[in-house]
């Protein structure tokens, strides 16, 4: 029988999936810069999914988003920072609540 998906598992696959998309998008659009970026909010994401550390989900949730969020704002990535709104918005929550913090923005 195969082991039903947690809620903070499913946000990790919700945002590693979503965040392929635009990593796609910014590659065919030659934006090397917000791929870069993106690349790096992504690539801790498999290692989470079967995470027992609760300081890991903690740092990703505050530290890592924040770093995240800081560098397209230096990029002026608007439109960016508006698509992540919506479509990290929900996983971001279920993260947040799982390790018991309150997201700003």
């Amino acid at each position: 029988m195969v082991d039903a998906i947690q809620p903070r598992q499913r946000a990790y696959l919700d945002l590693l999936h979503h965040g392929l998309v635009l990593l796609r998008n910014f590659a065919h659009a030659g934006q090397t810069e917000l791929c870069r970026i993106e690349a790096d909010h992504l690539h801790n994401i498999p290692t989470l999914l079967d995470e027992t550390n609760e300081h890991r989900h903690l740092s990703d949730i505050t530290q890592e988003r924040e770093g995240y969020l800081s560098r397209l704002r230096e990029l002026k990535a608007t439109v960016c920072l508006e698509q992540v709104a919506i479509w990290y918005s929900e996983p971001w929550q279920v993260l947040a609540s799982a390790v018991g913090v309150e997201l700003s923005e």
